[in-house]
This record gives C-alpha cells, sequence and structure tokens, in this order.
C-alpha cells in the first residue's frame, strides 16, 4: 500500500543545502527536502509536512543518523504510532530506496 513504508535519507551538502530524502517503498516516490541545518527539529518538521500531504507511515526506515537516534525523534514517532527501522549508514541493503537516490544526487 502506497505510504505505509517510507525511506528516509540526507544527501549533501549541495550548494550549502543538504537534501532531506523520503521515498516511499511501494511507488518509490521521492520526496526532496532542502535543509539548510539537518537537526533534529528541521527533520521531524519534513515529516509532518509530508504527513499532511500523503498520511503517516506505518513504518519508517533510516539509518543510525542523530537526528534519528535522539529523544525527541523517538518520541515523535511514538507519539504518532509510527515503527522505526534503522540501519547502519550507508548500508544499502537495509535503506536501500533511499540510499540509492543519495547515490544519483
Amino acid at each position: 500500500m502506497p505510504w505505509e513504508r517510507i525511506y528516509v535519507d540526507f544527501a549533501g551538502p549541495f550548494f550549502e543545502h543538504t537534501f532531506f530524502l523520503i521515498v516511499d517503498a511501494h511507488s518509490k516516490w521521492l520526496e526532496v527536502y532542502p535543509m539548510k541545518t539537518t537537526t533534529t527539529k528541521k527533520t521531524i518538521e519534513c515529516l509532518r509536512d509530508s504527513s499532511a500531504i500523503f498520511g503517516l507511515p506505518r513504518v519508517l526506515a533510516s539509518d543510525n543518523g542523530s537526528q534519528f537516534r535522539s529523544y525527541e525523534f523517538q518520541r515523535f514517532m511514538q507519539k504518532n504510532g509510527v515503527g522505526h527501522k534503522t540501519s547502519a549508514p550507508f548500508k544499502l541493503s537495509s535503506n536501500g530506496q533511499a540510499e540509492r537516490y543519495v547515490l544519483l544526487l
């Protein structure tokens, strides 16, 4: 089902921006959010923006970046009933959908 499972990652920096990537596992649809800072707060803001359009996923897969390990992020996930699966950074087999787009950029 679309937007049930999403993969997220960061790409960059490119031209003073880092890009937050959200990929739907089902359709492979890509959402890209340019960010000047990659804080947990900004990451959550991007997820809120995405959720306003597509709804909340059941599962979010990410690497173990500091934004995703933070208490604030874990609380956001739990509060919204989203399961969080993590993988080692740059490991294509675990977070492959998002990592493939990172490599393309």
